[in-house]
């Protein structure tokens, strides 16, 4: 589902003038729109792009091999142009030539003195030591002694104080990487990959390197407690929602029985279909579990946020997405919001708002939110249910950069037009969106999903294991008396029949 960055380098093409001039070709051909005709990260489509597109005329370079503020090697460059970087609008141009891709990064280089001036770049050896209990435990410790969470966040969720300051006090466009994500990490998530990072640092960002501060054997102690944060994204397209036997379904986010749940996690983008679009969401997966009974379902919602910050009209916000009815074919509402031949059912949660216009406050951890249902057929058709047919319950609670949500309703409703009606065994479409106030995400600017599916797993009927132990007896009987019957009649060897 996501990119492999490759180590691999082939034959190194020479460096000329000619191989500089073709790789003119290949930058305005392939490069400029984003990148900027000059190369200042200022293209047409950079406006639309968090991050933005590096300026080569700088040394922004983040992935690299060489120490900080050293440009990078060659081979550095062709690994970015073949691989791409993670969590940006850097494709992987291994759709091109080998040659091209030599020849483009040889022009690149134009952009910057710096590579002309420098000697060639030192490399950072990257070796490979066994992680260990041990080796995490220090890496764990060398964390909070260097202090990382300061940006990083106590657990690694990107929302340490300083994150959040950069963010919402000084208006700075660096966000600490949550490494809890190993799927978003930039230069690669593999042991090696987190290791060179903490070795070489980003350019030109507050990550800088800890090639001096620390030895080479606790670099790796440090790498093997954050690889051991990270976590790969468990997706589907389906989310199963499992039958519950207690009496009653869990209503707190933190109830222990959500651990009888699957989680499924699912990727989000901004919405950038219709305007006001949304060039830079902060929010980009959702957790999802979910559970039912006899006559409830229930889902909890969690998602990493940096912050808890409110204000009036910016607030976090989750919702849940259902067309009114179940498709009895392939055909839907159209994911965002519907459209006017096919209505969806919102669920909605936000957090609560009780201060004054325009302060900015933190939700209390415990926050029971605003829970409402509505019914949509595109952005510009958009009702809220009247109270009698307000039947979604719901609470939230913020914890150590992470939101959690429970929102709940009753398998079927009265209002059989507006709301969705859910029936065991069935492919059920669902759709998600989440808001960061802090982000000043409102309306339609959010981060969303494409189409999903629920499903009601069906209940296993009790005469499954009467026919199952009913087998194992009568299995085990035929066996008991073949032995019996060997024992009695032992079978003659053929010196004694002779």
């Amino acid at each position: 589902m996501f990119r492999t960055y490759r180590r691999e380098v082939p034959q190194k093409l020479a460096e000329t003038p000619e191989a500089v001039v073709a790789g003119k070709k290949v930058y305005e051909k392939r490069c400029w729109y984003c990148h900027g005709i000059e190369g200042k990260g200022d293209g047409p489509a950079a406006v639309t792009m968090f991050p933005k597109p590096r300026n080569f005329t700088r040394n922004e370079y983040k992935v690299r091999s060489t120490a900080f503020g050293s440009v990078p090697t060659d081979e550095d460059l062709f690994r970015i142009i073949t691989s791409g970087i993670e969590g940006t609008a850097m494709p992987f141009w291994s759709t091109i030539s080998e040659t091209e891709r030599w020849q483009v990064l040889y022009y690149v280089k134009t952009f910057n003195e710096q590579f002309k001036k420098d000697a060639p770049p030192k490399v950072i050896p990257v070796g490979s030591v066994p992680s260990t209990p041990e080796s995490i435990q220090r890496g764990q410790e060398l964390f909070k002694e260097m202090k990382c969470y300061e940006c990083h966040g106590e657990d690694g969720r990107g929302n340490g104080p300083l994150t959040v300051a950069l963010q919402t006090e000084w208006n700075l466009p660096y966000r600490a990487r949550d490494l809890s994500k190993g799927w978003n990490f930039k230069g690669g998530n593999t042991i090696e990959d987190i290791y060179r990072t903490i070795s070489t640092g980003f350019n030109e960002t507050p990550m800088g390197s800890y090639l001096e501060k620390l030895s080479d054997e606790d670099r790796w102690h440090v790498a093997h407690y954050v690889k051991s944060l990270a976590k790969d994204m468990a997706s589907d397209v389906v989310v199963k929602v499992k039958l519950f036997e207690g009496e009653e379904l869990p209503s707190e986010p933190l109830d222990e029985n959500w651990s009888n749940a699957s989680a499924v996690e699912i990727p989000l983008a901004g919405q950038i279909l219709v305007s006001p679009r949304h060039w830079a969401p902060t929010i980009d997966a959702i957790q999802v579990r979910a559970l039912y009974n006899s006559n409830e379902i229930a889902f909890l919602l969690e998602w990493d946020d940096a912050t808890n910050r409110q204000e009036e009209i910016f607030r976090d916000a989750v919702s849940l997405q259902f067309p009114t009815k179940i498709p009895e074919s392939l055909k839907k509402p159209y994911f965002a919001m519907g459209d006017s031949s096919g209505s969806v059912n919102l669920w909605s949660w936000k957090a609560y708002w009780q201060e004054g216009f325009g302060a900015v406050v933190e939700a209390p951890e415990n926050e029971q939110g605003v829970v409402s249902e509505l019914n949509a057929k595109g952005f510009k058709n958009v009702t809220v249910q009247p109270p009698e047919s307000q039947n979604v319950t719901g609470k939230g609670i913020y914890q150590k950069g992470r939101w959690k949500a429970v929102l709940k309703r009753t398998l079927n409703t009265e209002d059989v037009k507006g709301d969705i009606q859910f029936e065991i065994g069935k492919l059920i479409p669902v759709a998600f969106a989440v808001w960061d106030g802090s982000n000043s995400d409102v309306n339609g600017q959010k981060s969303v999903s494409s189409w999903y599916y629920v499903s009601l797993e069906k209940p296993v009927p009790k005469t499954v294991f009467v026919y199952v132990l009913i087998a194992l007896i009568m299995g085990a009987s035929v066996e008991m008396w073949f032995i019996a019957r060997l024992r009695r009649f032992p079978p003659k060897l053929e010196e004694q029949q002779e």
